[in-house]
């Protein structure tokens, strides 16, 4: 009985491991998973940052009411801080540190405001050795039109994935790896609660 030489034995084994298609699809798949899980955490931070930004409409709406109807005997930028984070409540413990309030009055003889002539402040609390200028906060009067604008810088879950990288390098912010959300209303003074007000900031 003639015996097959070494090299024919090796040849052998190397056209079946060349025909075998066992585990064809591993290779492909492993490539198309990575995919599919940066697109799922992509859509992850994004369902995350569009619910906070909802939740902040929300606070902004709600915090607006202290100054409308003068909830409160004096109102300052604590006050409508601790606001927006009590009606928000998904900001996480550092809320306080990460939203900014300013009002602007409203001329309503010729509709404007002095919000066009302030940058947008998103400014970090986080330092109380240093802490930021004080905001514009303006209006108080009765029937005195005012807009609220809020700010929250917000870190994203993965700051690799497309959505951050697009918030990132249009957001305000000159701080890496932060953007801000910003909301804005408008309300008008209640005439029956100007005795009871104080101006916001005074």
């Amino acid at each position: 009985m003639t015996g097959t030489t070494v090299p024919e034995r090796e040849s052998t084994r190397r056209h079946r491991f060349l025909r075998d298609e066992d585990g064809a699809v591993t290779i492909p798949a492993l490539f198309w998973i990575v995919f599919y899980l940066f697109v799922l955490f992509s859509a992850i931070d994004m369902a995350v940052v569009f619910t906070k930004q909802v939740l902040l409409d929300r606070a902004t709406e709600a915090t607006g009411r202290i100054v409308r109807l003068s909830l409160q005997p004096k109102v300052d930028e604590e006050v409508l801080r601790n606001s927006i984070c009590r009606h928000a409540g998904f900001f996480g413990k550092d809320c306080l540190q990460r939203v900014s309030v300013e009002t602007f009055s409203v001329d309503k003889t010729n509709w404007s405001s002095s919000i066009d002539n302030h940058p947008l402040r998103c400014v970090d609390f986080s330092d109380t050795d240093n802490p930021p200028p004080a905001a514009t906060l303006e209006g108080g009067a009765p029937n005195q039109l005012v807009l609220m604008r809020v700010c929250l810088r917000v870190k994203p879950m993965m700051i690799d994935d497309f959505f951050a990288q697009a918030m990132l390098s249009a957001s305000p912010l000159n701080t890496p790896g932060e953007f801000a959300l910003v909301s804005t209303t408008a309300f008008v003074i209640e005439p029956n609660s100007g005795a009871a007000a104080a101006s916001p900031g005074s």
